[in-house]
């Protein structure tokens, strides 16, 4: 016979999943057996819940299948939240299990919504329920098969997402019985693409433009940009949708972004919108300028992201990209964007993000160290990206080679992300951080060396939190209040505590022979770290600047008039 816990780990390796993030606690002590157990899925232990689902969610976004992280009762489960609201605004596909009370107490917890009866108990259903697009607590062990199947569907279908499955110890270790109810999945009606009007558009359009976010994939964008010959664009959550070499790659646009890819969104005339949410760190502060010249058209699976009115769209399908560009790519057009293509190339050309005097600074400028690596570090690895300066500076300069990946913490953006690197596994992966961020998930340099993984970590170490710095400094007059020494924070010096941990270290100065210590760096095998003395106030530009307002208010430059003003 066959227990819950074992019910739930066979479905989990039958679909697939070959590895679960987790850390042990007495209330999932039959789901850790289990997964010990079982043969066909490893166990990567992480020292905080938080770093088990960031490495879930990257392992899911990277392998197409919903990540699992495995978490206990109380403690365990709320560490586990920011990791899963993480998941849940970046659309990746999860699977949460944890670990709880027994039933009984459970049960009376949720009948009589008393703060709780028992020992780290929590009724979970009101805290994550509102981040999960499916949450359950498996009451009796012949709910277990419905359960099971509906969160995998809900973490894969439409716009995917993290689920939360809980199971209270005394049903982990209970057999399931040989008839279950099944989960009957809803046919899924996607509208069907007015192909004759997207015929039109591109017919007419001189200046067409795609803008990519992280609803698409970068065959879909590739397909279509290079079966029309449009340019393309994309969010912080796409840029892994077209390798930086290619021919028809402008930029990326945002608060910290690219003149040119401004410059394109509001020259174009007609904007193809796939799989973005326009959310307004990539759009600006005047939604109802974006693009004001352009004829938009946009796709997008969730149907609240359409509904939203912000951004005036002419045309809305509610779809996926594959299935838009499916629809379109046979369309029988003969464009001629000659002229359009060569003065996007131009502008990319022409506005630099990496200046040229950035390469004689010392300490280090954070631009021109990103520059170098990204030129460096070989096809096919993964760059996971931190939240803060690092974000900011390395999604604007990084030049996406062929078959790399590139995951941020998106609509979240939170510290500590580079940690959910360790979701990359086998897999050469490099991480960048700052040493504010870096600071935030610490502990799991011990499951680098643990595990051995091939990880190198670069460490921007600017001192504190730099984009909190300049924004007290243009913003506040210079009051800094948590930012570096001189105001509450102090950040460590990496390569002692990666040699606390066992780990190899490397740290890069401006006068070292910088391409050379990278290479040291990326051709070490196993994990290192790298830490990178960077200018402590160095720019991060160009940007969308703001002014203060005689009322105290800020008011936002236009979208395509970025700082430093030309």
């Amino acid at each position: 016979m066959t227990t819950v816990s074992e019910y739930i780990f066979d479905f989990l390796q039958k679909k697939g999943i070959n590895t679960v993030f987790m850390v042990s606690g007495s209330s999932a002590m039959w789901l850790t057996d289990a997964l010990k157990r079982k043969d066909n899925l490893k166990a990567i232990c992480n020292q905080h819940e938080q770093v088990c689902v960031m490495s879930a969610d990257i392992y899911g976004r990277l392998n197409n299948t919903p990540g699992v992280a495995l978490v206990t009762i109380g403690p365990g489960a709320t560490n586990a939240i920011t990791g899963v609201a993480g998941a849940w605004t970046d659309s990746s596909p999860l699977i949460v299990l944890s670990g709880n009370a027994s039933s009984k107490l459970l049960k009376y917890e949720q009948d009589t919504a008393i703060r709780q009866h028992g020992t780290q108990s929590l009724d979970l259903s009101n805290i994550v329920s509102h981040i999960t697009k499916y949450f359950a607590v498996i009451m009796q062990p012949e709910e277990t098969r419905y359960h099971v199947e509906r969160a995998y569907f809900e973490a894969m279908e439409g716009r995917r997402g993290p689920v939360w499955l809980d199971v209270p110890v005394d049903i982990q270790n209970k057999q399931v019985p040989e008839n279950m109810e099944r989960f009957t999945p809803p046919v899924t009606n996607y509208e069907i693409i007015d192909t004759v009007t997207i015929n039109r558009l591109l017919s007419n359009s001189k200046k067409p433009l795609i803008i990519a976010g992280g609803g698409a994939t970068q065959n879909e964008i590739t397909t279509l940009s290079h079966t029309f010959s449009i340019p393309v664009v994309t969010s912080r959550m796409g840029i892994d949708n077209i390798v930086s070499s290619d021919s028809l790659f402008v930029g990326r646009p945002g608060a910290y972004g690219d003149r040119a890819s401004h410059f394109a969104i509001q020259q174009c005339d007609l904007l193809l919108i796939l799989g973005c949410r326009l959310s307004v760190s990539t759009i600006g502060y005047y939604p109802v300028r974006l693009g004001l010249n352009a004829i938009k058209v946009q796709v997008d699976v969730d149907a609240k992201e359409l509904a939203k009115t912000d951004v005036p769209v002419d045309y809305k399908f509610c779809t996926t990209v594959g299935k838009f560009v499916e629809a379109v790519k046979n369309i029988k057009l003969d464009l001629n964007l000659k002229e359009w293509i060569e003065h996007c190339t131009e502008m990319r050309v022409k506005y630099p993000v990496v200046l040229e005097e950035y390469k004689n600074r010392n300490p280090l400028n954070a631009y021109y160290f990103t520059h170098l690596l990204s030129e460096l570090v070989p096809d096919n690895t993964v760059i996971t990206v931190d939240t803060g300066s690092v974000s900011n500076i390395v999604s604007q300069t990084w030049n996406l080679k062929k078959g790399q990946r590139y995951f941020i913490s998106g609509g979240l953006a939170c510290m500590g992300f580079w940690a959910g690197a360790i979701g990359c596994l086998d897999k050469p992966a490099i991480a960048l951080t700052g040493d504010g961020a870096c600071a935030m998930n610490i502990q799991e340099f011990a499951t680098l060396k643990y595990y051995r993984l091939p990880i190198k970590v670069f460490v921007y170490q600017n001192n504190g939190y730099m984009l909190i710095r300049h924004n007290q400094h243009n913003y506040m007059n210079d009051r800094f209040l948590g930012v570096g020494p001189d105001s509450g924070v102090q950040t460590p010096d990496y390569c002692k505590v990666a040699g606390a941990f066992g780990l190899p270290s490397v740290r890069i100065h401006a006068d070292d022979d910088i391409q050379n210590k990278i290479n040291e760096v990326l051709t070490t095998k196993g994990p290192v770290i790298c830490e990178v003395m960077l200018e402590n106030f160095g720019e991060i530009s160009p940007r969308i600047a703001s002014r203060v307002m005689p009322d105290g208010s800020l008011k936002a430059c236009e979208f395509d008039d970025l700082f430093p003003f030309l």
